[in-house]
């Protein structure tokens, strides 16, 4: 007899038809809202998507709304998931739901957030392309968000063609915009610092008033990004005047050959730059600046926007003026609203952090700037401020001085930053007294039952003073205080320490940090174990030539050698796997001791009646 062979895809419809789940099992797309968001309240995507993946579409069986699809695929975008957004969003266009303005919005978010720049860029022009060619309209929030993903994935010529789009749209460029382009600015550390300086200039020329966010990313701009893009620039100053776009197809670059360039330092002497001004026309003269030691010149045509670089000083001359007091010689503010031409500016060479700052005025004007566009100055101000100021002490307290006069807070943020700049200048008791001024802060938040408002020490404040920790004496009271504060020891704060003590050639204090290695069961990272190897083998070599050195040293590094080959038997070091950064959604967390507690409530599916509706009988 023969057998009777089932069709696979009659019995998934039997189990399909077998399966049909009741009414009152379903919940309503709020209450399936709800227990997303719960869900990613603690930090559960994997369990998120699962609600919307098993039990809408399999389980109940409830058609999803594009609500449920924005949740997820801002809380991909949120971590960077940026091929799971995108999964979601193709599966919501394959249900016939609508993409609202938000899917774009998240979905650019999702190409900034990516870890991998180059990724991000290939899906932000997929996903822009695909709006162009559905004839999908971007809104303003989408316009933002699309000038700061093009410029955070390196392509900032789009960025700046984005805005040219939106004037020719007749958008209103409102400072958000300009704070989105300033964010693509930063991405280009070559040339960021200069494009910036382009993008405000513009704002200012467009009379919009930058907020507070505007004036943290011009000091990020100034602290991660160079003035050009060309080798050795030194100097660059810029006059922006007049309307124009921001265009960089518009930004054009001219050489001057070299003949040029000693016929012109043949006339004029100690290789000064004299600006000569056309007098054909005196109602619009235009202004011309000629470039003698970096052989470059930029300028944007539309409103002759002029910028030069030069070596040794730039200066601008009033008109019919051969020469300038020395003592009318000032650094220019390229932040201030009013610049004009027939100031005289000398700017040494902008070579440093210090320097770029100057251009923008420094701390006074810098603040002054703020004054004048009614901006307050918040913590991330002063912060962003401390690595550009000057590495001295009676600096560094002025701009405390200024934080307490303008009443802003110190958070241990900008102390860690305090610490770390003294550690980088060696100023190591500097730095221990900037530790002390946090734990009298926290003694007096405790005396005065304030401690929401006291500033603790981090681990990364530790991390920070182990730079300063010479002396195995240091180490040790280090690392007593972190765990009197249950402080847990990290493999970076004890490399840092090993450095340190390699550095000094201290045995003592190589060894005590080996054993705290040991004790504390800490796993060695390769930059620590580098360090060992890179010792060892130092020692090995003053052992091998006989150096003339004391008898003890060689003894030290013999005894030392024998202690690591023993310390390398006990410790158990793991071969690193770099993990993909998307594996962790990929997989459902594991229950860990913190998360014991943790359980989501399932929503109720019957509501009672309000109690106004609820009649109440007295008792007989």
């Amino acid at each position: 007899m023969a057998q009777n062979v089932e069709d696979e895809g009659d019995v998934k419809e039997q189990q399909y038809l077998e399966n049909c789940p009741l009414p009152s099992q379903k919940l309503t797309i709020k209450q399936y809202a709800d227990l997303i968001k719960e869900y990613l309240r603690h930090k559960r995507l994997k369990e998120a998507i699962n609600i919307l993946e098993v039990r809408m579409l399999q389980e109940d069986r409830v058609k999803p709304e594009n609500y449920i699809y924005n949740i997820l695929i801002g809380a991909c975008a949120e971590v960077g998931y940026t091929k799971k957004a995108f999964k979601l969003y193709n599966d919501m266009k394959r249900r016939a739901l609508k993409p609202t303005g938000d899917t774009y919005t998240c979905l650019f978010e999702a190409c900034i957030n990516s870890p991998w720049p180059a990724d991000g860029l290939k899906y932000a022009k997929h996903l822009r392309e695909l709006m162009i060619e559905k004839g999908i309209e971007p809104n303003l929030t989408n316009y933002n968000v699309m000038i700061k993903a093009f410029g955070r994935c390196g392509d900032l010529q789009m960025a700046f063609k984005i805005v040219d789009e939106m004037i020719s749209k007749k958008i209103k460029i409102r400072v958000h915009t300009f704070n989105h382009l300033l964010h693509a600015c930063v991405a280009d550390k070559e040339n960021g610092f200069w494009h910036a300086l382009v993008v405000w200039r513009k704002m200012l020329n467009m009379r919009e008033k930058p907020n507070i966010y505007t004036f943290n990313l011009m000091l990020k701009c100034a602290k991660d990004c160079n003035l050009g893009s060309q080798e050795n620039i030194s100097n660059l100053i810029e006059y922006m005047t007049g309307p124009a776009s921001l265009s960089l197809d518009k930004v054009k670059r001219l050489e001057i050959s070299q003949s040029q360039i000693s016929e012109l330092k043949d006339k004029l002497n100690n290789d000064k730059l004299t600006l000569m001004l056309d007098n054909s026309s005196t109602c619009n003269r235009e202004k011309q600046i000629k470039d003698i030691n970096q052989n470059c010149l930029y300028f944007n045509e539309p409103s002759k926007e002029i910028a030069v670089v030069e070596n040794q000083r730039i200066k601008s001359i009033q008109n019919g003026q051969n020469s300038v007091p020395s003592e009318t010689r000032t650094v220019p503010n390229l932040l201030s609203k009013y610049l004009q031409f027939n100031q005289v500016f000398s700017v040494q060479e902008v070579s440093t952090l210090q320097d770029k700052f100057a251009i923008i005025g420094g701390q006074d004007d810098f603040l002054k700037e703020m004054e004048v566009m009614s901006v307050q100055p918040d913590i991330k101000t002063f912060t962003q401020m401390l690595p550009l100021i000057e590495d001295n002490r009676e600096v560094e307290h002025k701009i405390m001085e200024t934080m307490k006069a303008s009443k802003v807070k110190p958070d241990i943020n900008f102390f860690n930053m305090l610490i770390k700049k003294r550690c980088l200048r060696k100023d190591y008791e500097g730095a221990f007294l900037i530790k002390e001024l946090i734990d009298d802060n926290l003694k007096t938040c405790k005396k005065s039952w304030q401690l929401k408002k006291a500033v603790k020490a981090n681990i990364l404040t530790y991390g920070i003073l182990a730079m300063a920790c010479k002396l195995k004496v240091n180490a040790e009271k280090l690392l007593n205080e972190m765990r009197d504060k249950q402080l847990k020891v990290n493999i970076e704060v004890l490399g840092t320490l090993l450095r340190q003590g390699t550095a000094q050639m201290e045995f003592d204090y190589i060894l005590y940090i080996m054993d705290v290695v040991k004790q504390e069961e800490v796993t060695p990272n390769e930059i620590f174990l580098k360090h060992l190897e890179v010792f060892h083998d130092k020692c090995v070599k003053i052992i091998k030539q006989k150096q003339s050195c004391r008898e003890s040293f060689t003894l030290d590094c013999k005894h030392f050698l024998n202690k690591y080959k023993t310390w390398l038997r006990d410790v158990q070091i793991k071969e690193v796997v770099v993990e993909h950064p998307w594996k962790q959604f990929m997989v459902t967390q594991p229950e860990t001791v913190q998360r014991d507690n943790f359980k989501i409530k399932e929503p109720k599916k019957f509501y009672k009646r309000s109690r106004k509706y609820v009649q109440y009988f007295p008792k007989l």
